[in-house]
């Protein structure tokens, strides 16, 4: 190892190992020495997560769990554990009595939990739960399948009484009954609620008055497929949840013109990130009307529109209205960091309203029809804070606008996506083409090094996205 980097601080690798994006990286790094072992083993163990596209998940469950369990210094600083694959064994086989061993002995060594995420349909057990809210006192987010029928049960839920964040995927009728008993004990602490169904009509409206009557702290509320749910429970949630910051109401088809006139003059005061889908079965001008008189007021910086369904290229009304674009913009667009459009053809006008009324924008995704990139380049280029864009096409364009990176290889300066890219502001860092996505690289070229001479312009390639998180585009299959 050099001299000059033996000698830094052993505190800076905090500092330093802050900034490296892969899990496998600290493997490497602790690996090093004892010192640099001493550093990276908290950051590899922080943030677990294990997704079905990874290679040999179920191995990977398998080794994780017998690691945590023989290995409690290690898991001692799991803060987060995400579990969206979990092997559905058939219970009695000497292979799922192993495994189950593992979970049960790992779980409470996990004193440090805070965040934990099991999704997967049919491998959360009762067991389990009782490991968890017994050992786990740190937990404040939870997010589980609320499918529970034949195998846990449901009641369960009530030992979490320290859960701040909680997300249910596809609750069934016992689950919600129990639910809302907690909701009636724990209200007063939850900050965030999600609840996302397949067009369930188990949440009401009437679940959502007794919410918000016993959640009035609440922050961030998302209902994806919850189609019970009308004006009237939103209207609940706006008179009672005055902290509200973050509203995200999804494959829900309600009235939003009854909205407004039901809520106060001033509804949603501290609202400032909006999701919402196009209703299918009222005018989209009337919803648009709705949407700028309810949330006229509040201070918002991030607002997503989508439409429910596949094909958009037969409907009259799938390109976003530009006259609400511009009312919209006029009162948001100095604050909006974030714009997204889902399955709703963008258009270029509303494009190019955007990159001149938003000059703070961030995060900008989109749906187009055919267009010049060279066009849409120029538009971005207004955009001196864009870090991420994602652009998606109409079903009607059948001819790729840009031809896509192959997922195997980065991209190099001779690509039409890269140069796309070297069109865009130079603070572009993720770039998204469908169901691609890719980090933006910028290398500047040392030509000589006596004299010292540098490339005017560093050369731009797209490469592989490393990050541990699923991309924001892809995190709910919205249809």
């Amino acid at each position: 190892m050099p001299a000059g980097f033996s000698e830094l601080p052993l505190d800076l690798l905090t500092v330093i190992f802050q900034h490296i994006p892969r899990p496998h990286d600290f493997t490497v790094l602790a690996r090093v020495n004892k010192a640099f072992h001493s550093f990276a083993v908290p950051f590899l163990y922080s943030e677990v997560r294990v997704y079905q596209w990874h290679n040999e998940w179920k191995d990977k469950i398998r080794k994780l769990f017998d690691t945590l369990s023989r290995r409690p210094e290690f898991a001692q600083y799991v803060k987060e554990l995400v579990l969206r694959e979990f092997p559905r064994q058939a219970y009695g086989t000497a292979e799922s009595a192993e495994l189950e061993t593992a979970v049960l002995s790992a779980l409470p060594n996990l004193a440090s939990l805070k965040s934990l995420s099991w999704t997967r349909d049919g491998t959360l057990t009762s067991a389990y739960l009782e490991r968890i809210s017994e050992h786990c006192h740190q937990l404040e987010s939870l997010e589980l399948n609320g499918h529970s029928a034949n195998y846990y049960d449901p009641h369960l839920l009530l030992n979490f009484k320290r859960v701040e964040n909680l997300t249910v995927i596809m609750p069934d009728r016992a689950f919600v009954n129990c639910f809302e008993e907690w909701i009636q004990q724990n209200g007063a602490r939850l900050r965030t609620l999600s609840l996302i169904s397949k067009q369930s009509p188990l949440i009401n409206d009437a679940t959502m008055e007794r919410l918000a009557s016993a959640a009035p702290h609440l922050k961030h509320i998302h209902l994806l497929g919850n189609p019970r749910v009308t004006h009237t429970g939103v209207a609940s949630i706006s008179a009672n949840c005055l902290e509200l910051e973050a509203l995200y109401i999804e494959g829900t088809d309600f009235d939003m013109q009854a909205l407004s006139i039901l809520v106060s003059s001033s509804p949603f005061p501290a609202l400032t990130s909006l999701s919402l889908t196009l209703p299918t079965s009222s005018s989209p001008i009337t919803f648009f009307d709705g949407v700028y008189s309810v949330f006229r007021t509040s201070p918002l910086t991030e607002f997503t529109i989508w439409r429910a369904g596949g094909d958009i290229s037969h409907l009259k009304s799938s390109i976003l209205p530009i006259d609400f674009i511009r009312s919209f913009l006029l009162v948001h667009g100095k604050r909006l960091r974030k714009f997204a459009v889902q399955r709703l053809e963008t258009g270029m006008e509303v494009i190019e309203e955007v990159t001149k009324r938003c000059p703070m924008l961030e995060n900008f995704f989109m749906v187009l029809g055919p267009c010049e990139m060279d066009v849409l380049a120029f538009h971005l280029r207004r955009l001196t804070q864009l870090h991420t864009v994602h652009v998606s096409y109409t079903f009607a364009n059948r001819n790729p606008i840009v031809a896509v990176p192959p997922s195997s290889s980065a991209a190099h300066e001779s690509h039409a996506s890269v140069r796309f890219v070297r069109q865009c502001p130079r603070s572009l860092r993720i770039i998204g083409f469908m169901t691609r996505v890719y980090e933006v690289r910028h290398n500047w070229i040392l030509l000589n090094k006596d004299p010292v001479e540098w490339k005017d312009e560093p050369e731009v390639t797209l490469e592989r996205y490393s990050g541990q998180a699923i991309p924001e585009v892809f995190l709910v299959m919205k249809a």
